[in-house]
C-alpha cells in the first residue's frame, strides 16, 4: 500500500533487531504464498471480493494477519486495481474480472499477530486471460524497474538513487507516478523514509530533495514499488476516496517488494 506525498504522516527512520527481522521474513514468506494463491485464482468471471477472501484466508491460516484490513479505515485485505486503476482499488462482489483485463493486487501481512508483529508489503500486476501486447510489455517493464532499482543497492546509498535508476531506465517511454511513493515498513505498515521511484532532482521541491538524501542503513526495511502508466504520469483520486486512476484512462501497472537493507546487499523477503 503506497503513501501519498502530500498527506503522508509517518514515524522516524528505524533499523531493526535480528529477531524483528526474522518476524518480517516470516511475514514476507506468508505474503508471497498469499499472492501466489491469489494469482492461481485469477480468471475471467471471478470477483475481486473473492480474491480478497482467498488472500485473507491464506494469511490467517498461516499464522499472520492482514495488515491492510482496518488501516485508516480500509476494509479489505488486498487492494485490487483493474486496468486504469493504478493503486488502492477496493474489492467488491460486483467487480468481476474479464478476459483482457490486467489487475494489480497489493497486500500486506503482519507476523506475529498483534502488538510486536512486523509488516511486509508487496504488489504484483497480473494478466486476466489473454491480454494485449502493450499490456504485457507494461507489466514486464514495471517489474524490470524494480530489478534495476535494487541492483547493487546497499547500506550507505541515498534513497534518491532508487528513483534515478528507474527514471533512467524508463527514459520517457512510460509515465512514472510521482504523487505516490514507496516507504519504510516494520512495526507499522508505513514508516519513514518515503521511497521515490522517480528522479526528484527535476521536481524543484526542497522537501523531496531532502528525503532523497537520506542514506539507507543496515537493518532498515523498505518497500520499493514502481507505479508505471502506459500514458501520462498524471492521476486522480476516484469518488470512493481510495482508488487512484490514470488521468487519461490508459492502463497502469504496479510492482512492489519488501526488502531488508544490509551493508553489502539487499535481502528481498517477499
Amino acid at each position: 500500500m503506497t503513501v501519498n506525498y502530500v498527506r503522508h504522516t509517518l514515524i522516524p527512520v528505524k533499523s531493526y533487531t535480528e529477531n524483528q527481522l526474522n518476524y518480517v521474513r516470516e511475514s514476507g514468506r506468508i505474503l508471497s504464498g498469499a499472492l501466489s494463491t491469489v494469482a492461481k485464482a485469477i480468471k475471467p468471471g471471478i470477483s475481486t471480493f473473492e480474491l480478497d477472501s482467498i488472500a485473507e484466508r491464506y494469511i490467517r491460516d498461516h499464522g499472520g494477519e492482514p495488515s491492510f484490513k482496518g488501516y485508516n479505515g480500509f476494509l479489505f485485505s488486498i487492494c485490487a486495481s483493474i486496468n486504469e486503476e493504478c493503486i488502492h482499488g477496493i474489492p467488491g462482489k460486483n467487480r468481476v474480472l474479464s478476459a483482457g483485463d490486467i489487475i494489480s493486487v497489493d497486500c500486506g501481512v503482519r507476523y506475529p499477530k498483534g502488538k510486536g508483529g512486523m509488516c511486509a508489503d508487496a504488489a504484483r500486476t497480473f494478466a486476466v486471460g489473454k491480454i494485449s501486447d502493450e499490456a504485457c510489455a507494461l507489466i514486464k517493464v514495471t517489474e524490470e524497474c524494480f530489478k534495476v532499482a535494487v541492483k547493487d543497492l546497499k547500506a550507505g546509498d541515498e534513497v534518491g538513487t532508487i528513483g534515478k535508476k528507474i527514471e533512467a531506465f524508463i527514459d520517457g517511454r512510460y509515465g512514472i507516478i510521482d504523487k505516490y511513493f514507496g516507504h519504510g515498513t516494520g512495526e507499522r505498515v508505513h514508516e519513514e523514509p518515503l521511497i521515490p521511484h522517480f528522479d526528484v532532482t527535476a521536481s524543484n521541491n526542497h522537501k523531496l530533495e531532502k528525503i532523497a538524501g537520506i542514506r539507507l542503513t543496515e537493518g532498515m526495511i523498505i518497500c520499493i514499488e514502481p507505479m508505471i502508466n502506459l500514458g501520462t504520469k498524471d492521476v486522480k483520486l476516484a469518488e470512493d476516496g481510495w482508488t487512484v486512476v490514470t488521468l487519461d484512462g490508459r492502463i497502469a501497472a504496479h510492482y512492489e517488494q519488501t526488502l531488508i537493507i544490509h551493508n553489502d546487499k539487499v535481502e528481498i523477503v517477499t
